[in-house]
């Protein structure tokens, strides 16, 4: 693991967030928005759906 000390992750003079404050950060409302789950959803079945069409026709190509 690299060491995070010296001037590159001095946490005051660059302003970043202490690192128990960076717990409880808020997600972006994109990652809980209605709109993004919908659509990982409908993917997730897509991907489904080819993958058993995709299994169909190659037992078919085997048997014809």
């Amino acid at each position: 693991m690299v060491s995070k000390k010296g001037r590159k992750y001095d946490r005051e003079k660059w302003g970043w967030k202490d690192e128990s404050e960076l717990e409880n950060h808020q997600l972006h409302p994109y990652y809980t928005n209605n709109r993004k789950l919908k659509t990982e959803k409908f993917a997730t079945q897509m991907i489904g759906i080819c993958a058993v069409v995709m299994l169909t026709l190659l037992v078919l190509s085997f048997i014809l």
